[in-house]
């Protein structure tokens, strides 16, 4: 038998705890305290889910889809490019944002969103809490969500939010086990590839943990890990072409960053931060650094080239806030962990799962409250052109030119736009021209733009700068106005 002496004298990861044991109620529940935060604040702002207009075109995708019981390949919305190669990286979600919109009306999209990013934060906190004490988890998640909220829309990135999870967890398991993920991760690479197009991320994911597992593996393993990961990112790349468009859904990556400087007109390609102003972006990112310089915490070189190449995307661009929010916190649990000596402090933690009946209890309530919010609340779209759409139905235009958020509307009102969000079908030089030519940067080219296209009517915000060109244009005449919308029409000729 050890004695006394001979435990304290053990090795600290050898020894058995002498430690009295305590029980940690709080920890199996954190998880789902998580997820019904998220669900509970999501659903009491549905219509801010809904603000995002190109939830009615990615409907009317996924009722084509159903309808035809196949994808498109050409473009069957605008007049400008009908006709054109285009394919949709997102069909399954655009599938399912339609079902749920046929069963439900618009609450359907709205929950649908709502749920799968409260599942995201479930996962989250659960593997998290795998690594990391109660606090950090909860800082963790919270921040997560905050930074997440003004860009979860019902749209098809958020139900990748839950693989997002998964796939970053898996790698960074993998790596820090320096062997590669294990084969039945590749399913969710090609549900990732059916859902949405940031799926190519997941795979570009791949190279840096493949290359950290290579660099701390043992010299005389190195060539076996090496073999590993090698097979695993073939196999990954090919259960990424498992999609009714092939390897296209990824040479589509490509089309749309060749746009350059251009991609970054489009809303969601925009940078993320206003340091003018205080928002959830700029305090999490405040606090991580004023954190890092109190408590010298640091991260191997790999763990850190890859979280200030996040932290750079999310500054250039809006859509990279989810990556942040979600992937990140895994590229630091590990060394977080070791920073605060968890490994050693969780020794004699008891952890006590929830009973039962409790958990019945609080899923119950949660059910309640969910069917109170939804019965009290307003589930409507925020203001959209309806009016000066119906204008132009009676008019008959047919070829409108629009402001690119109202195109998502007239997609779902059967007019064709003259440009939407799909920025890879439409290219670089037809949106810079588009853009110089409503903010009248130059004014000449809107009225050729007019006459090139043929335009019979536009659309605009009140505020858009060619609005003040047309009320001027003997040819053209202000036919209807409000605070969402205005409408120009081009004169009969006499």
């Amino acid at each position: 038998m050890l004695s006394s002496n001979d435990l304290i004298q053990a090795d600290p990861e050898t020894r058995p705890s002498v430690a009295p044991t305590r029980s940690d109620h709080l920890r199996p529940w954190l998880p789902l305290l998580c997820a019904a935060m998220v669900w509970l604040t999501l659903i009491t702002r549905i219509p801010s889910l809904l603000r995002d207009a190109d939830v009615y075109w990615h409907i009317e995708v996924g009722q084509w889809i159903v309808d035809h019981r196949a994808v498109p390949h050409a473009d069957l919305f605008s007049f400008t490019m009908r006709g054109a190669p285009w394919i949709t990286s997102a069909w399954l979600s655009e599938v399912l944002y339609f079902v749920a919109f046929k069963l439900a009306g618009w609450v359907g999209p709205a929950l649908l969103c709502a749920l799968s990013a409260s599942m995201a934060f479930f996962l989250l906190a659960s593997l998290l809490l795998k690594r990391l004490p109660n606090v950090p988890v909860m800082v963790l998640a919270s921040a997560g969500i905050a930074m997440t909220a003004f860009h979860t829309l019902a749209r098809p990135h958020v139900l990748v939010f839950p693989l997002m999870v998964l796939w970053a967890n898996g790698l960074v398991q993998a790596s820090e086990a320096r062997r590669a993920p294990s084969l039945w991760y590749l399913p969710i690479i090609t549900l990732w590839a059916n859902l949405h197009g940031s799926f190519t991320l997941g795979l570009a994911l791949i190279g840096p943990f493949a290359l950290e597992a290579l660099w701390t593996a043992d010299k005389s393993a190195r060539v076996t890990v090496a073999l590993q990961w090698l097979r695993f990112g073939v196999l990954a790349l090919l259960a990424a072409c498992i999609t009714p468009y092939g390897p296209e859904s990824i040479l589509v990556t490509f089309r749309l960053l060749s746009l350059g400087r251009t991609l970054a007109t489009v809303g969601e390609w925009k940078p993320a931060l206003d340091f003018g102003a205080l928002n959830p972006i700029v305090i999490c990112l405040i606090a991580g650094i004023g954190y890092v310089m109190y408590s010298g915490f640091r991260l191997p070189p790999f763990r850190l080239a890859m979280l200030l190449a996040v932290i750079w995307q999310t500054l250039a661009h809006v859509r990279y806030v989810d990556v942040c929010a979600l992937v990140a916190p895994f590229f630091i649990a590990g060394p977080l962990a070791q920073h605060l000596s968890w490994a050693q402090s969780q020794l004699g933690r008891k952890v006590v799962p929830p009973t039962r009946t409790a958990f019945i209890a609080v899923m119950a309530a949660l059910v309640i409250a969910s069917g109170v919010i939804l019965a009290t609340r307003d589930h409507a779209p925020p203001r959209v052109p309806s009016v000066a759409v119906q204008k132009l139905k009676e008019r008959q235009a047919s070829r409108v030119l629009n402001d690119y958020f109202f195109s998502g509307y007239l997609i779902s009102q059967g007019v064709p736009p003259f440009i939407d969000s799909r920025a890879e079908l439409y290219g670089a030089a037809f949106l810079n021209r588009y853009l110089q030519a409503i903010s009248l940067e130059d004014l000449a080219d809107l009225v050729r733009l007019l006459d090139d296209y043929k335009i019979d009517a536009t659309l605009f915000f009140p505020s858009t700068p060619a609005v003040g060109l047309l009320d001027r244009l003997p040819e053209w005449e202000r036919s209807y106005v409000d605070d969402v919308a205005v409408v120009h029409v081009r004169r009969a000729p006499r």
